[in-house]
């Protein structure tokens, strides 16, 4: 698997005095690795999520669980909020995603996140690939 990233920035805000930095991030698996995402179904697996994507989902659980009618109606405002805010997917990031945000800190949490989410997924398609019927031997 393949992953690109590439950095930009650019002018925002009423005035344009404000920096937002930008994220572009695609991955490209291998023939195999394509073919293990679809047997598994992996590509709507979330391997990154925004803040407010969090705090949002954070926010319908907690309405949901308060429970009656307007609880209810809270929690399912709340997960749509989640839902527009940015999360990323295998899917999403094989067709290319665009990720803006407002300082370094957030970029460079969102880069890391994508990283390691890369590679648990590619730790995961190649143990999948191991369920061959071999043996393992272990020295403990």
């Amino acid at each position: 698997m393949k992953l690109f990233l590439r950095r930009s920035q650019k002018s925002g805000g009423m005035l344009g005095g404000k920096v937002i930095f930008a994220l572009d991030a695609r991955i490209e698996p291998s023939a195999d690795e394509g073919a293990l995402i679809k047997k598994y179904k992996l590509g709507n697996e979330i391997v990154y999520s925004s803040e407010n994507a969090r705090k949002h989902a954070s926010s319908a659980v907690e309405q949901t669980d308060r429970g009656g009618v307007l609880g209810v109606a809270k929690g399912a405002m709340s997960l749509g909020m989640a839902m527009l805010s940015l999360t990323c997917t295998i899917d999403s990031l094989s067709r290319g995603q665009h990720i803006e945000c407002k300082d370094l800190d957030e970029l460079v949490g969102a880069e890391d996140a994508i990283r390691s989410a890369c590679a648990s997924a590619k730790g995961y398609l190649q143990l999948a690939n191991s369920f061959d019927g071999r043996e393992e031997v272990i020295e403990i």
